[in-house]
């Protein structure tokens, strides 16, 4: 909503006035501004100001008369109104044929009526047209917020802004995908793709829409406003016009109104997608737990998240190593850790999704603390190859999206079959846990590699067998904890090499005497020989009980 130089003259303050050129453009030149000015004109003018002057300081000379008017022609006046009587008492003909071979309007003002009476007049009927665009663009806002909030999908609101707007609109999300709207996606992007690679291009200094972009190209004009929610970016609005039918000030407020609704949009659908995949995970966790839960409630939650749970699913449970050191490395570069945590759950939740994908696959997925659960699709023909094959993928997509960041995999039993979510989950924590404390992080386990390690656990829940081990190796253990010598290792290194000193020292990399005297202070604390076949055997066997992670030991004073 615009007020033209015609409305303005059809006032009755302004009934005297002679129009002296331009009669057929008045009606279609928009007025933002009035102002009172006289030579020099410099940038002091405008585009689309009602401008009046008195001419003083260039009426004697046409020349200088001349060049005051081109001046604020070239400046992009709506008008120019000239009070005639006291300095100019008629306008130069040279001047008259200047405005009509340029379509520039020029008014003949009688000296009598007073400037501040004109500004009057045009501020009075430029704040009516402000209020009126502000009822409207209140009025447009609280529609699409109340479309929003009531679900109204995103393509209904964009038919709604298009046909306020006059021109198609295009949506993409972050990722550059296409959510909504009828410009041509192709034109948009290719445009948009050239608007980037410019050194420039055009930015409103409006003081209202400044952060609007434009970009004008082989008759098409683009215009381009981020969406930002929650000061991140979310995506990219754009309104796609012919060059000249350029957008006026109506329409760029109903566009920015329109961003505004796309980020709420944004935000909602956020919040839904997280609500849903809290709900997900909590589902998936219960089924891993073997939570009772009616057949109703588990059908109807299948369906809800397009769960086939009549599939043979084998589980696999990671954990990361070196994760906070990401997390706050990233902190430092301004981002938050519950942003960063945010993200990194999605990065490995998009990795898990991928390689599934490409191995074709269904996979459930769950986290709980530090540790990422997932249920792969298997088949009474699946070998482990398959699990290591998703695996590899997965670690693949975590090298270039989490840098430094290790996982160890506990990988359950391959025959449970349908219906064993909890039996399979049980196993691959296990594998998970033993893999950890026995090979170290960074490491695949799966449950039926474990034989031994099953015995050792069967046995360490024995109470008399905890008893022989924590009397044997408590004192190493505190020992480790509080001096840092890793004597435990030293032990399974030396152990591992048949008791060759050199060999050892080598692959821990430690001096001979070094060594000699951990292995004197294993012998001490544990007041075992080392080149006792018994006391080797006791020594070991309590270590891998110990690393079962079923006995605890609690620190006490050396």
């Amino acid at each position: 909503m615009l007020l033209s130089v015609k409305e303005i003259l059809d006032s009755r303050l302004l009934q005297s006035a002679i129009l002296k050129t331009g009669k057929e453009l008045i009606a279609d030149r928009s007025v933002e501004w009035v102002s009172v000015i006289e030579s020099p004109v410099e940038n002091f003018v405008r585009k689309n100001e009602f401008v009046l002057s008195t001419g003083i300081g260039c009426h004697e000379k046409t020349e200088e008369f001349m060049s005051f008017v081109k001046d604020v022609y070239d400046s992009g006046a709506s008008a120019f109104v000239i009070a005639t009587g006291r300095y100019v008492f008629e306008i130069p003909d040279e001047v008259i044929r200047f405005a009509e071979d340029r379509e520039f309007v020029i008014i003949e003002l009688p000296w009598e009526i007073r400037f501040s009476d004109v500004v009057h007049e045009v501020m009075s009927r430029l704040n009516e047209l402000q209020r009126q665009e502000r009822r409207r663009s209140k009025d447009i806002q609280q529609y699409l917020i109340q479309k929003i909030l009531v679900g109204k999908t995103l393509e209904h609101i964009t038919k709604y802004i298009e046909q306020e707007l006059g021109h198609p609109i295009l949506i993409c999300n972050e990722k550059k995908e296409v959510i909504a709207g009828g410009a041509n996606a192709n034109v948009v992007f290719a445009l948009w793709k050239q608007m980037k690679n410019k050194t420039s291009f055009h930015e409103s200094h409006h003081p209202v829409f400044s952060e609007i972009k434009r970009f004008e190209q082989s008759g098409r004009q683009l215009i381009h406003l981020d969406i930002h929610c929650d000061a991140d970016h979310k995506g990219d609005f754009f309104v796609l016009s012919e060059v000249g039918e350029r957008l006026n000030d109506d329409q760029e407020s109903i566009a920015e109104k329109a961003v505004v609704a796309a980020a709420l949009w944004f935000s909602r659908s956020s919040a839904v997608i997280k609500a849903e995949s809290r709900m997900q995970n909590e589902f998936l966790l219960n089924l891993a737990r073997g939570e009772k839960m009616s057949e109703e409630h588990i059908s109807s939650h299948a369906e809800f998240f397009r769960y086939n749970l009549h599939l043979p699913y084998i589980c696999i449970v990671g954990y990361p190593a070196h994760q906070n050191e990401l997390i706050n490395r990233d902190e430092v570069l301004s981002q938050s850790r519950k942003v960063n945590l945010e993200r990194m759950s999605i990065y490995i939740r998009e990795g898990m999704l991928y390689a599934a994908e490409n191995i074709q696959r269904q996979l459930l997925f769950a986290s709980e603390n530090d540790e990422v659960i997932v249920f792969l699709e298997t088949s009474n023909s699946v070998t482990s190859d398959t699990v290591h094959q998703f695996l590899d993928l997965v670690e693949r997509r975590f090298h270039h999206l989490l840098p430094g960041v290790t996982f160890t995999w506990g990988i359950g039993k391959e025959k449970d079959g349908v219906w064993s979510f909890s039996d399979s989950f049980q196993k691959a924590q296990a594998a998970l846990e033993m893999g950890r404390n026995q090979r170290g992080t960074g490491k695949r386990l799966d449950f039926d590699e474990t034989q031994i390690s099953r015995l050792l656990l069967s046995l360490a829940i024995n109470e008399e067998v905890q008893d022989i081990t924590i009397s044997t190796i408590s004192s190493l253990v505190n020992y480790d904890e509080k001096r840092d010598m890793d004597l435990i290792n030293t032990f399974i290194s030396y152990n591992y090499n048949n008791g060759n000193v050199s060999q050892t020292a080598r692959e821990m990399n430690l001096h001979r005497q070094s060594l000699l005297y951990r292995l004197r202070k294993i012998e001490l604390l544990t007041n075992l020989s080392l080149e006792d076949p018994d006391d080797l055997f006791l020594l070991t066997f309590s270590i891998r009980v110990w690393s079962t992670g079923v006995i605890k030991i609690e620190g006490t004073p050396l």
